[in-house]
């Protein structure tokens, strides 16, 4: 385990960390020894978690056949605890200098030490079929590139290295397996246990089959498109078909603007044509034959296939996966040329679609952190691939691919935008690190807190940029030594943290699968008892053991001098219905939820829970979706 300090190493006051005092040691004065016991008992339930997960992680590398997924200690094994618990070595002093705060949402959270940890199984399965893939290299963008309006330069900056193309070479066409298409849900009973992860990255194999994922990340992420063509037009029909977008017009009170644009692009010129109000499926499919575009902001909160494979996906890109699906009628375009700040994945569905895509017309622009505005064709150069894409294709392009596609003659087109990493850059994080990691260090180190020189106003600005003056280097030696003192461990925790926090937002939430209702609370957990009694049908007792739902289905953040669980479980398909939801607990509750989280997908026994209120304790996180309980 990681020996940098966490916030729980030391015991709330107020909702403030003890240890995270602004005096020095000389000033706080002598410890009484009640005190420093009492600091060195919290330590030690940290490193009694610490301590068990360790233990438990050699147990199954020594049982990795074991395939129980509540399987307890051995009977030798509990008369070896037992035996030590009567010696006194298993029963850590209870702490009890914590100031309790009122958690909110009836999460009462108290702690005990007292630890023994649960295994799960995994498993893992591929099936195939055949198919087809083509990949894309290149030599040198300025051999590729035929743009018609110059690139402006910074005179400053001479040989930076432009981004690589992507150049269309002659492809060998190895016929490859595929694995079949996931049943629609994929955590079956077999697999109750499997790491969400470890499921959305099987989802991510079958969307790029035969790929692998591994020659994906190490390959094409972010580097160059990807283009399958598997000869097999029902590969994606699971997701969604214009009968189903009709279904769905009539089911659901689908909004112009908000759900549906209705786009046009004639003569250079991108049109919207949206009215107001519901999309009534007559109106829709005249603009449709009209020759517009159909755009859909937000399929996976009306389609289940869409949803499905989104909700997956999220776990194992851990952030927000979006997706759109564009339907255009023949002969027509509903785009001009731009980029977007998105991985894009293009999943055909049905009918024939021409896509061309162009390099980046300036190095600025590859990976970009922002879309494009629209581009007219002289100013985007010659494409460096064009592709029909036919049912059941796939086409991949990094963000800041410039991109444009239209009907093939004859042919409409029905396709899947599925994005992901949309802000989500080391910038962004840096972003949210420097102002946390700046206000620290300037209350660490006093050269921060210095004034700047009086002279510092002669040496720097755009009058002075191209001065080479001996103070003006001194200065900026000075200087970079001083941005070396801002970064902390601590801060980039915190910064950590808050991008996921913006994940449990951004999220969808959970896709419970059949086997997982009747032991979660969105199972048929009650009984009405013909005396008109109800009862928790949920077996919660000491003996149960618990896990959380997905590995990603909580956050505990630090914020505001408070501990917070951030969860997406509340959230609604409809991006950004709700505001974020949490729960705030206080520094001993978060033991729990720290325990949870590093044993996760392995269960943990409700006696064995480091809290004192340990069955009120699960069944406040189960009320929340938060976990999964089982039977002795």
């Amino acid at each position: 385990m990681s020996a940098v300090p966490s916030i729980f190493d030391t015991p709330v006051v107020g909702g403030a960390a003890v240890g995270a005092s602004k005096r020095p040691a000389a000033e706080n004065g002598p410890q009484s020894g009640e005190k420093q016991s009492k600091k060195s008992k919290k330590a030690s339930k940290k490193q009694l978690i610490d301590l068990l997960v360790q233990e438990h992680v050699r147990e199954l590398s020594q049982n990795d056949s074991s395939e129980s997924t509540t399987a307890g200690p051995s009977p030798k094994k509990k008369k070896k605890q037992k035996a030590s618990a009567a010696n006194g070595k298993a029963n850590p002093t209870k702490n009890a200098n914590v100031v309790k705060k009122k958690p909110k949402a009836g999460l009462k959270i108290k702690l005990h030490e007292k630890q023994k940890l649960q295994k799960s199984a995994e498993a893992k399965q591929h099936a195939p079929d055949a198919l087809v893939e083509t990949s894309f290299d290149g030599e040198s963008l300025k051999n590729n590139s035929n743009h018609s309006t110059p690139v402006t330069k910074n005179p400053k900056k001479k040989n930076k290295p432009m981004p690589q193309p992507f150049v269309i070479v002659t492809p060998k066409l190895p016929i490859k397996q595929e694995p079949q298409t996931p049943k629609p849900n994929g955590m079956q009973a077999a697999r109750s246990t499997l790491d969400s992860t470890e499921v959305g990255r099987e989802q991510f194999a079958w969307v790029i089959s035969p790929t692998p994922v591994d020659e994906f990340m190490a390959n094409y992420w972010e580097k160059k498109p990807l283009l399958i063509q598997r000869k097999n037009q029902a590969y994606y029909k699971n997701l969604l078909s214009r009968a189903k977008i009709d279904e769905m017009l009539r089911q659901h009170n689908i909004e112009y603007t908000k759900n549906i644009d209705v786009t046009s692009y004639r003569e250079g010129q991108r049109e919207t044509h949206n009215p107001d109000g519901r999309v009534l499926p007559p109106d829709m499919w005249s603009f449709y034959e009209e020759g517009c575009s159909i755009r859909m902001l937000n399929p996976q909160t009306y389609l289940p296939g869409v949803y499905e494979m989104n909700v997956k996906l999220q776990e194992f890109f851990h952030c927000m996966t979006g997706a759109n699906f564009y339907l255009t009628p023949p002969n027509s375009q509903g785009f001009a040329p731009h980029y977007d700040d998105i991985e894009a994945f293009v999943l055909q569905v049905e009918g024939r679609k021409h896509w061309k895509l162009y390099s980046p017309r300036e190095p600025a622009e590859f990976l970009a952190r922002v879309s494009s505005p629209n581009f007219t064709q002289e100013e985007i150069g010659n494409p460096i691939l064009e592709v029909v894409l036919e049912p059941g294709d796939l086409l991949y392009f990094p963000r800041g691919i410039i991109h444009q596609a239209s009907t093939v003659p004859g042919h409409h087109s029905l396709h899947v935008t599925m994005s992901v990493y949309q802000k989500n850059c080391w910038a962004d994080l840096l972003e949210v690190f420097f102002p946390q990691a700046l206000a620290q260090a300037a209350e660490a180190h006093f050269d921060l807190r210095r004034g700047i020189p009086l002279d510092l106003h002669n040496h720097f600005g755009i009058v002075h940029s191209d001065s080479e003056t001996p103070t003006r280097k001194q200065l900026i030696t000075h200087i970079k030594a001083l941005v070396d003192k801002v970064f902390s461990e601590e801060a980039i925790d915190s910064a950590v943290d808050q991008l996921a926090k913006r994940f449990q937002h951004d999220a969808l939430p959970p896709m419970v699968s059949p086997t997982e209702q009747s032991s979660t609370v969105y199972g048929s957990s009650f009984d009405h008892n013909p005396d008109g009694t109800v009862s928790l049908r949920v077996p919660f007792t000491e003996n149960s053991t618990v896990r959380l739902l997905r590995r990603n289905v909580l956050r505990l953040v630090s914020e505001e001098d408070k501990l917070r669980i951030y969860y997406h479980t509340d959230n609604s398909r409809e991006y950004h219905e709700y505001e974020p939801n949490f729960l705030e607990i206080d520094q001993d509750g978060a033991l729990g939820v720290e325990l949870l989280v590093k044993m996760y997908p392995r269960a943990v026994a409700i006696r064995d829970l480091p809290v004192e209120d340990k069955v009120e304790f699960a069944k406040s996180l189960w009320e929340k979706g938060l976990i999964v309980v089982h039977g002795q």
